[in-house]
């Protein structure tokens, strides 16, 4: 009754397009993954400063995201929130037919590490700027310790 009331509908509306409040939530974590999604995985695309670009509007989105961020750290959901990264990369890599089983686990490892990384970086209040976390995560890729990520991608 609190989230129909707070959300401005009946609960008849509510339960229309979701049968329960975990629906709700999973479509609502469905929907902010999505949006930043783009971004997210544009990494794998250009060169180094391209790459740059696209962490940082990855960050920047996430910042933006605060409120949703401390919802799901209030409700010990952070391990949803990475259960639902890994759908959205299955459902995004279902469009490419031609990435290696490498290239997959390797997509899978930046995209949770991207995750928690988010989760850490407002955990500590984002005290990094989006830029330095974005600095930060282009080294980490460009490393030479990560030649593995350079050969496939």
């Amino acid at each position: 009754t609190g989230l129909c009331r707070q959300m401005q509908i009946s609960r008849k509306s509510f339960y229309r397009y979701f049968p329960s409040k975990e629906d709700c939530l999973l479509a609502l974590m469905d929907h902010t993954l999505g949006d930043c999604n783009t971004a997210a995985m544009a990494v794998w695309e250009g060169d180094r400063e391209l790459k740059q670009v696209h962490l940082e509007r990855f960050f920047l989105y996430w910042q933006g995201q605060k409120a949703f961020l401390d919802a799901v750290r209030e409700n010990g959901l952070s391990y949803l929130l990475m259960e639902r990264t890994t759908v959205i990369v299955d459902a995004m890599k279902q469009n490419d037919c031609q990435t290696s089983f490498a290239r997959d686990q390797v997509e899978y490892f930046v995209a949770h590490g991207l995750m928690a990384s988010v989760l850490r970086w407002h955990q500590y209040g984002f005290q990094s700027s989006p830029e330095e976390m974005a600095r930060i995560f282009s080294q980490v890729l460009h490393a030479p310790e990560v030649s593995i990520i350079r050969l496939i991608l």
